[in-house]
C-alpha cells in the first residue's frame, strides 16, 4: 500500500486530493474491519482478543499547559515520539520541519536570519527587531530569537507542533503556533549510561553520552553531553574546505530533589556552542559573454577569473571564497522548576503550584564574505575620487548580538480529573538585545560600509487562564483569555556609514536615536467546543485569537534618519477559525486526525528597501495590511499488523496576501503603477494575491516500519522503515519575484536496525534520498553581475542545497550499560 502511494505521485494538481483520499482510507479501512471481526465473536472471545491485540503507544500533549491525552485536546496538534526522532537521526530543527508537513523555513543570506514558519506564515525579515511568529519553547522556556533554534537539538524526548494562534497560553511570539521540545526524563530507575555514536559517508559525526537515574528515593540526576560536526555541502576551491555545515557541543543536566512529600523541585543548567556555516550560494548559471566585476572599466576581475575552476551547472558544488561565512553562537542559562502539591487537608487539596523561573544569556556572531569571491574586490573598486582604490582587504561582514532573557511564570493548576478543570497563571519575562555591526570598508563606496551600534528591551507582564468545562455527557468547552502588557526601549547609535546609494561618497556621520518608551496592553483569547461522538471519536471547532507586540528597526537600514519617523511598527494581530475530527480506532490500533482552518493576520510585520524623497536608500519595516492562510491538515497512524506500523500526513495549504497595493519591485517587474504614498513621484506594485513566501501548496510525509520475524539466522530483534515526504514549489520571495521560485521535489529514505533481547545495544544503518534527488533549501537567484564594456550585464544564478540533496548513507550504534 505504501509503494503504491509513493510511485503515484507525479507532479499533477490532483496529488493532494488523492492523497487525502489515501490518508483517509489509510485510516478508515481498520476501522470497518474492526466492526465486522467484532461482531463475530462473542462477548467473552471479544474482551480476549483485544487484550491480546497490539496497541499504539498512547500519545500525551502538553498544549494546555497540562498532560492530556492527544485526542482529548480541541485542537491540530503533530506530534513527534522519540522512536520518531530516533528512527530518523532527528539532530537539528530542520530535520523537525521535514517530519512535520504543517512546518516550513525560510533561508536567508546570513544563519541568523533563518525563520520558521508554521501554516506558511512566519518572519519573512532579516530585522532582529522584529520577533518570530512561532515560539520555540524548551521544556516550558522560550526562546527569546529565531536563531537560538538553529542549532543541535540536544537530548529531546518528543516535540509538539502546535498550530495557529497560541498566545493565550504561549505568549505574543506565538502568533502562527508553536513547537514544544520536551527533553529525555530522569527516571526512576538505578542510574544508566546511555552512549550514541553517529557518522555519514559525508563525513558527518555525533558523539552524546547521558548518565541518568536515581542517586537515592528523593534525589535524581541527568547529565548529557554531546559533540557533532558537519563539514558542510558546498567545496571551497580556495582553501579546500567544506563550506554550509553545522555543529557544536551541548552540555545539560537535570537534578530533582523530592524536598517533601508535597514539594519537588527540578534544576535545569546547559550550555551549548554552535556553528553554522552557511548560508552560502553556489554558482549554478550564468549569461554567455565575458564581464567584468564592479567596474566595467578596469578588467582586472571579469567572470573566468572570478570563476575560476568552478564548473557551473545546475548542481554546481563548488565556490570560491577568501573569508568565512557563518554563525557562532554560545548559549548559557539554567531553569529551575518548583512544583507544589496541596496536601489533602487544604483548601486547594488536588491542586498544584508551579514555578518556573529561568535566566539565558546568548552570544552570537554573524560573519560573512561578502563579495562573494576570493579575489580582493576592494582593491579594484573605486574609492572617493574615482580611482581604483588599491586597498587590499577584503569587504568582511561581521555583527555580534548579546541577548540576555529573564522569565518567572507561577501556574495554579485544578485536578485533573472532574467535569471543570482550569488554570491560571503570571507571567513576567525581561529581554534586551545588544547589536554591533561592522560591513565592509569606509573608503569604498561599493561595499556599503556600515558600523553601528543598537539595543532594545522589552519588559512584559501577564496574566492568564484556561478552562475545560465538561456541560453535558459528550459535550464539552474549552476557553481561555490572557491580558499582555509590554514596554519597549530602543536606541540606534550610527558610527559611521557610506551607502553605495549616498550622493558623492559622503559619510553620514555619528548620530543617536533614543526612540520614547513605548507601552501598550493587549488582550488575547480562545473559545472551543467539542462534541465525543463515542468515546474515541471527537470533532471540535474553535476560535483563537493571536497579537505580537510593535517592532523596531535594528538593522543598516536605521543609519538613515529618514527610517526613525515609521517606529514603532504596529503590533500584528491574528483570528484563527479551526474545525477538526480525532479518533482512535481499532482498539487503539489506528489514529486519525484532520482539521481544516482560516487565519488572517492584520499589519503583518516585514521589510523591504525604500527609497525616500532625498533620493537616499533604506530598508524599512513596514506593515502589510492583510495576509491570510487556510487549508487542511491530515495525520493517520495505523498497527496493521504486529509487525506493521504505519504513519501518513499531509498539509494542503494556501497561505497569500489579502491586501497590499504597496508592494516592492523587483527586477523585470513591468506592473510598478502604484504611486508610493511615501514618495511622490515613485511607484511601487500591487502584490495583492501573491503567494506567502517559502509556503508550500501541499506537503505530505508517508513511513512504514516493519519488524521482521526473528529465525535461526537473525535471533535478534531488527526492523525495517522506509520514509517519503514530498512538496510543491514555493515562492522564494514575499516581492513575488519569480526568478527565486523553487521548484517541488520528493526524497525517500531507508533505514533498518537491529539489536540485542535486552536492548543493551542498537545498530541502525540508513541511506538519506535514496534517489539522489536535488533539490534547494534557499535559492538566491542573481548570485554576481559582471558588466560589459558595452551591452547589458551578464547575470549569474546561484543556489543553496538543503542537508540531504545528495544522497549519503549512515551508521548508528546505540549502548546502555
Amino acid at each position: 500500500m505504501l509503494a503504491n502511494t509513493a510511485s503515484g505521485l507525479s507532479p499533477c494538481p490532483r496529488r493532494p486530493i488523492a492523497a487525502a483520499t489515501a490518508l483517509a482510507l489509510l485510516a478508515w479501512a481498520p476501522a470497518h474491519a474492526q466492526q465486522a471481526d467484532s461482531t463475530a465473536l462473542p462477548v467473552a472471545d471479544r474482551q480476549v482478543a483485544s487484550y491480546q491485540q497490539p496497541k499504539l503507544e498512547q500519545i500525551v500533549v502538553t498544549a494546555n499547559r497540562r498532560v492530556e491525552k492527544l485526542e482529548d485536546v480541541p485542537a491540530s496538534i503533530s506530534v513527534l515520539g522519540e522512536a520518531t526522532l530516533q528512527r530518523n537521526n532527528v539532530r537539528e530543527l530542520v530535520d523537525i520541519v521535514n517530519l512535520s508537513p504543517a512546518l516550513s523555513l525560510s533561508v536567508g543570506t546570513q544563519v541568523g536570519t533563518n525563520s520558521i514558519n508554521m501554516r506558511g506564515i512566519g518572519t519573512t525579515s532579516n530585522n532582529l527587531g522584529i520577533e518570530g511568529d512561532v515560539a520555540i519553547l524548551v521544556d516550558d522556556i522560550p526562546y527569546s530569537q529565531a536563531q537560538q533554534a538553529f542549532k543541535d537539538a540536544s537530548d529531546v524526548a518528543r516535540v509538539e507542533v502546535l498550530k495557529g494562534p497560541q498566545s493565550t497560553l504561549f505568549g505574543k511570539s506565538s502568533i502562527a503556533g508553536a513547537v514544544l521540545m520536551t527533553t529525555k526524563p530522569i527516571g526512576s530507575g538505578p542510574m544508566q549510561t546511555r552512549v550514541s555514536l553517529y557518522r555519514t559517508s559525508d563525513h558527518e559525526y555525533r558523539a552524546s553520552a547521558a548518565l541518568s537515574g536515581r542517586l537515592s528515593d528523593d534525589v535524581g540526576l541527568r547529565l548529557y553531553a554531546s559533540k557533532t560536526d558537519f563539514p558542510g555541502m558546498l567545496h571551497n576551491l580556495t582553501n579546500d574546505t567544506m563550506q554550509n555545515g553545522s555543529g557544536g557541543r551541548s552540555f545539560l543536566a537535570k537534578l530533582q530533589w523530592r524536598v517533601t512529600p508535597d514539594l519537588d523541585l527540578m534544576i535545569a543548567p546547559h550550555f551549548d556552542h554552535s556553528l553554522a556555516t552557511g548560508n552560502t550560494a553556489a554558482i549554478v548559471a550564468i549569461d554567455p559573454g565575458v564581464g567584468y566585476l564592479y567596474n566595467k572599466n578596469y578588467t582586472a576581475l571579469s567572470n573566468t577569473a572570478v570563476l575560476r575552476g568552478i564548473h557551473i551547472g545546475p548542481w554546481n558544488r563548488d565556490i570560491r571564497n577568501d573569508s568565512p561565512t557563518g554563525l557562532a553562537s554560545t548559549d548559557r542559562g539554567v531553569g529551575v522548576r518548583a512544583t507544589y502539591a496541596f496536601p489533602d487537608a487544604s483548601l486547594l487539596a488536588g491542586h498544584t503550584l508551579t514555578s518556573i523561573t529561568s535566566v539565558d544569556n546568548n552570544l552570537s556572531n554573524d560573519f560573512r564574505d561578502n563579495d562573494n569571491i576570493d579575489l580582493i574586490s576592494t582593491y579594484y573598486q573605486v574609492d572617493a575620487s574615482g580611482k581604483p582604490s588599491g586597498i587590499a582587504e577584503p569587504p568582511m561582514l561581521n555583527g555580534t548580538t548579546a541577548s540576555k532573557t529573564s522569565t518567572q511564570e507561577f501556574r495554579l493548576t485544578s485536578p485533573d480529573g472532574g467535569a471543570f478543570r482550569y488554570l491560571v497563571g503570571a507571567w513576567a519575562s525581561r529581554n534586551t538585545i545588544d547589536r554591533t555591526y561592522y560591513r565592509g570598508n569606509p573608503s569604498v563606496k561599493e561595499t556599503n560600509f556600515t558600523n553601528y551600534l543598537t539595543g532594545s528591551g522589552v519588559l512584559n507582564h501577564a496574566i492568564y487562564a484556561n478552562t475545560n468545562w465538561d456541560v453535558a455527557a459528550r459535550h464539552s468547552l474549552t476557553a481561555g483569555l490572557r491580558l499582555n502588557r509590554e514596554t519597549n526601549d530602543y536606541a540606534f547609535h550610527t558610527i559611521d556609514s557610506l551607502s553605495s546609494s549616498a550622493p558623492n561618497n559622503v559619510h553620514t556621520g555619528e548620530y543617536d536615536y533614543v526612540a520614547p518608551q513605548h507601552k501598550a496592553t493587549a488582550v488575547t483569547g480562545k473559545l472551543g467546543y467539542s462534541f465525543h461522538v463515542t468515546p474515541d471519536v471527537m470533532a471540535y471547532g474553535t476560535v483563537s485569537t493571536g497579537s505580537k507586540g510593535v517592532a523596531y528597526d535594528m538593522t543598516s537600514g536605521a543609519n538613515n534618519p529618514n527610517v526613525f519617523a515609521h517606529l514603532p511598527l504596529a503590533a500584528e494581530k491574528a483570528l484563527s477559525l479551526e474545525a477538526g475530527l480525532k479518533a482512535n480506532l481499532w482498539h487503539n490500533r489506528a489514529t486519525f486526525n484532520a482539521a481544516v482552518f482560516q487565519t488572517r493576520f492584520r499589519d503583518y510585520q516585514t521589510s523591504a528597501t525604500e527609497r525616500f524623497s532625498d533620493g537616499s536608500l533604506a530598508s524599512v519595516l513596514y506593515s502589510i495590511p492583510s495576509i491570510q492562510t487556510r487549508g487542511v491538515e491530515a495525520d493517520a497512524t495505523v498497527l496493521a499488523t504486529r509487525a506493521l506500523l504505519l504513519n501518513a500526513n499531509l498539509a494542503f495549504t494556501r497561505a497569500t496576501i489579502r491586501v497590499w497595493d504597496q508592494g516592492t519591485c523587483y527586477t523585470g517587474a513591468t506592473d510598478c503603477t502604484i504611486p508610493n504614498r511615501l514618495v511622490p513621484g515613485a511607484y511601487l506594485r500591487d502584490a495583492s494575491g501573491g503567494a506567502m513566501p517559502n509556503s508550500p501548496k501541499w506537503k505530505l510525509s508517508l513511513g512504514a516500519e516493519y519488524t521482521l520475524p526473528q529465525v535461526a539466522w537473525l535471533p535478534y530483534p531488527a526492523a525495517v522503515n522506509a520514509q517519503w515526504r514530498t512538496q510543491s514549489a514555493v515562492r522564494g520571495a514575499i516581492s513575488q519575484d519569480p526568478s527565486l521560485d523553487r521548484p517541488g521535489y520528493g526524497i525517500l529514505d531507508l533505514g533498518a536496525h537491529v539489536s540485542d533481547a535486552r536492548g543493551r545495544y542498537k545498530l541502525s544503518v540508513g541511506v538519506r534520498n535514496l534517489l539522489d534527488k536535488h533539490y534547494a533549501v534557499g535559492n538566491v537567484g542573481s548570485f554576481l553581475n559582471f558588466k560589459q564594456t558595452s551591452g547589458p550585464d551578464i547575470k549569474s544564478y546561484g543556489w543553496q542545497p538543503a542537508r540531504d540533496a545528495f544522497r549519503y548513507t549512515s551508521i548508528r550504534l546505540d549502548t546502555t550499560f
